[in-house]
């Protein structure tokens, strides 16, 4: 069965995944975008994927059609009271589908500060700018390109592309091409968003046990208090995890030569080597640290 779905299309999609239908979908775009042609099937209205905790949530009635999803990441910076506001409606972005969107998609036209040209700046990493992604004042792509320039991608403006010239060498490894932290597409399907949430956690897991719960602290006093649980989507989630990342790059990267930093590690590595000495001579208890692999 074919059915011409005209911008934006997540009505349409929920119903079709609500009712179980296997189908082709045409996606009419603006003209400056290409149509595109997707196969959406589903055998239920609840799944989970990866062990990860993500879930959505759909349901239909005979107004609307709402597509909901929730995703947890057990931070506490975003744990706060649970309120009587449901979850934002999640509509698929079909801009975001473009392959050359992270190249040509919007940024720095508000009053968010970005540009994808050289390397990151002061500017673009104060405290303003970690609560303009909290509070969605600034688009995916945006979050994306802050994140991309601070692990060392950098665009090249002759081949209009990302290039993993200085990005830190695990990373680099990895990921030669920059990943989608966000999920700027909004559609949620293991299909779609697996390799969006997979290198999300990546990105949460380089950062360091006294780095993990900077978030709220830091935003505090401009304002943010965290969000409402029952508010969170998986956009919000990433966002936070995101601005957590690029606090802890503020603090403890960002101006360091990869030398520099894989002397300071070496350093510190030392030093806690000595206390954990220390501490099997004193007959102490030992102290649990959760695993950190590093960017660089």
């Amino acid at each position: 069965m074919m059915k011409n779905v005209r911008y934006p299309a997540a009505v349409m999609l929920s119903i079709l995944l609500v009712n179980n239908i296997q189908t082709s979908i045409s996606f009419q775009l603006p003209s400056s975008y290409q149509s595109i042609s997707s196969s959406v099937t589903s055998s239920s209205s609840r799944y989970q994927y990866n062990n990860n905790l993500i879930s959505s949530h759909i349901s239909c009635t005979k107004s609307i059609t709402s597509l909901f999803a929730k995703e947890g990441g057990g931070d506490d910076d975003c744990d706060c009271p649970d309120d009587n506001n449901g979850p934002d409606i999640l509509q698929p972005y079909l801009p975001a589908m473009d392959p050359k969107y992270s190249v040509n998609g919007p940024i720095g036209e508000g009053s968010f500060k970005i540009s994808r040209s050289g390397k990151p700046t002061t500017e673009e990493l104060t405290n303003e700018q970690m609560l303009a992604i909290v509070t969605s004042e600034c688009n995916d792509l945006e979050v994306n390109t802050l994140v991309w320039k601070c692990l060392g991608y950098r665009y090249n403006e002759e081949n209009n592309e990302w290039t993993p010239s200085e990005v830190f060498p695990k990373w680099k490894e990895r990921y030669p091409t920059p990943p989608d932290f966000i999920g700027m597409k909004r559609v949620y399907s293991k299909e779609v968003d697996q390799d969006s949430l997979t290198s999300n956690q990546a990105l949460v897991r380089s950062i360091p046990a006294e780095f993990k719960q900077s978030l709220k602290p830091t935003l505090k006093p401009l304002g943010w208090t965290g969000f409402q649980m029952k508010g969170l989507t998986p956009n919000k989630t990433r966002r936070a995890q995101c601005a957590n990342w690029l606090i802890f790059y503020r603090e403890e990267l960002f101006g360091y030569t990869i030398e520099e930093l894989k002397e300071r590690r070496r350093l510190k590595a030392e030093a806690e080597a000595a206390a954990e000495a220390k501490r099997k001579e004193e007959g102490a208890e030992e102290e649990w640290k959760p695993p950190v692999k590093e960017v660089f």
